[in-house]
């Protein structure tokens, strides 16, 4: 009887406590099952992803046209990954009845000094972009969104394979140096990861 009634107090605290968690985060006018703020963080992360995608594409071109045949190609990919990215929450978006925004795009840099820097660049970049989907997927979760929260985890573990291939370049740039010779050895190795 006593459990009985301690299970009861519990379902009731629940119920009391999950009430006030959805009375504090207003849903979609689109969709009860997202809030406003997190239609947001996915059209946020697809204006993000899309910069990306741009970013590594001028850098591409830039590569194409020094000379660097196997470093372009490789950001080209990036490039393309990137705008993949982009779809994973505008499929989401899409799969709750909201439209995503197709946001305008600021011009991406055009030049650079070399590709270490590129490589630097790039490697800053994914810092800032980790750093926004940790954002996301905390946010998710102070909202209880585990739908959401999902998607932002498959953002962070993206995140990982991304800083990861970049830093083998930044070690190779410590390692070997950043003379014509290394470079010229350097893009000829990018070739084995196209």
């Amino acid at each position: 009887m006593a459990e009985e009634v301690n299970l009861k107090r519990t379902l009731k605290r629940g119920e009391s406590e999950s009430s006030e968690k959805a009375e504090s985060k207003p849903a979609s006018k689109k969709n009860p099952l997202i809030t406003d703020k997190c239609v947001e963080y996915l059209n946020y992360r697809i204006e993000q992803e899309e910069y990306s995608s741009r970013i590594y594409l001028a850098m591409s071109m830039w590569l194409e046209d020094k000379g660097y045949v196997n470093a372009a190609k490789l950001w080209k990919k990036y490039s393309t990954e990137e705008h993949a990215h982009a779809d994973w929450a505008r499929e989401y978006l899409l799969s709750l009845g909201i439209q995503p925004k197709t946001p305008a795009l600021k011009e991406p840099p055009q030049d650079f000094s070399g590709l270490p820097q590129i490589i630097k660049d790039s490697h800053a970049h994914e810092v800032d972009i980790t750093n926004q989907t940790k954002d996301l997927s905390s946010h998710a979760l102070e909202m209880s969104d585990h739908m959401l929260y999902q998607l932002g985890l498959q953002y962070v573990k993206e995140q990982v394979e991304e800083l990861s291939k970049l830093q083998n370049w930044l070690d190779q740039l410590e390692s070997f140096g950043e003379d014509k010779i290394a470079m010229r050895l350097l893009d000829h190795e990018m070739k084995d990861y196209l």
